[in-house]
Order: structure tokens, then sequence, then C-alpha cells
């Protein structure tokens, strides 16, 4: 990373950095270098209007704010802005989802802060795994499946280059083809 600006704590508690106008998550940004998390155009501009949406929660009900917040975020999960159209979810009736931030900031983020496995603990987790990871995912960094498939020791990484967080979206074919070869039993 370059030089980062300033830090920054949401209402949330959740801390960002500013650096050219680029909102991130500090603890994850600082882990891996730019061209393994994906920082580009797309994240900046969907972060932005997240920001601008943000002002406006008291004037939307839950629901309807949950359906803007996931119209605006399904950008960040494909490798090319236009696919962002192919994911037609609507998680915004599920409980869990309305309140997503809310659960994240108090429970989920604290308890993986919290979790420090070692190697030696990381190495019992002998079970076939499969990763499935988009080259280009901004979400979860390409860098962190890597490490994972690199560190668990029945592990397949599964690279999908042309895609982000959802690669089924994008390349339907190779990830569902791995699935069932996985499941299947293969190694190959």
């Amino acid at each position: 990373m370059e030089i980062v600006d300033e830090f920054v704590t949401t209402e949330d508690g959740v801390r960002l950095f500013v650096h050219k106008s680029v909102l991130w998550d500090a603890d994850y940004a600082k882990q891996y270098p730019p061209h393994l998390t994906n920082q580009d155009a797309t994240l900046a501009n969907v972060l932005a209007r997240l920001g601008e949406l943000q002002k406006e929660r008291d004037v939307h009900q839950p629901r309807e704010f949950c359906r803007k917040f996931w119209s605006i975020l399904r950008a960040l999960y494909v490798a090319d802005p236009a696919d962002a159209d192919k994911i037609t979810w609507d998680v915004c009736d599920l409980p869990n989802e309305v309140n997503f931030l809310t659960q994240w900031n108090e429970h989920v983020r604290p308890s993986i802060q919290a979790l420090k496995l070692t190697e030696e603990e990381i190495a019992k987790a002998t079970a076939p795994v499969l990763a499935i990871h988009g080259r280009k995912d901004r979400s979860s960094s390409y860098g962190g499946g890597r490490d994972w498939a690199l560190r668990l020791p029945n592990a397949r990484l599964v690279t999908i280059d042309h895609a982000a967080h959802v690669p089924w979206i994008e390349d339907p074919a190779t990830v569902f083809g791995a699935i069932e070869t996985f499941l299947g039993g293969a190694v190959a």
C-alpha cells in the first residue's frame, strides 16, 4: 500500500482508511499488495455510493435500505460490473440481512479478529477442502484464498481468472465442474 492519509471510524465502529478517495478496511488492505486485493475504480465507486446511501439511512425503511444497499454492493461481486445484473437474489426479506452490519460489527468481525490459528492447528484440518476463488475478488482477497489453500494440508484451489466474489456467475462451467469433480472424489 502507498501512504495512508487518514484513519476514520464509522458509526458502526469499523475502522477504515481514506486514501485517494478510496475507503477500505484497514486491517484487510495491509495484509496483501493491491494487485491481490483488487482495489480499483469499481471498488472506489461502490464505496462512494454506499457512503452517500448511508447519509439517507434514516429516510428508508430497513428492507428498502437493504435493497438499495445490495443493488449498489453487487457490483463488487463480479469482475465486470456489467454482470452485476446477473445477481438476482433478494436477501432483504431475511432478518439477518436487514441488520447484517450490526451483527457483523458486534459479533462476527470481533470473533474473526480474535481467532489466532497456528500452523500446527491448521495442519490438523485434514478433511478435503475445495477453495474456488475469483482472482478479481474485491470482497475477499485472492491472496487470502491462496494462503488458505496453501496452508490446509488437503486443499485444492481452483482459480477463476476473470471472476470475482461470485465466480459461478461469470464462469459457471468451471465452478460447477470443479465442484462435481471434488464431490466425485477426484483429485485432478
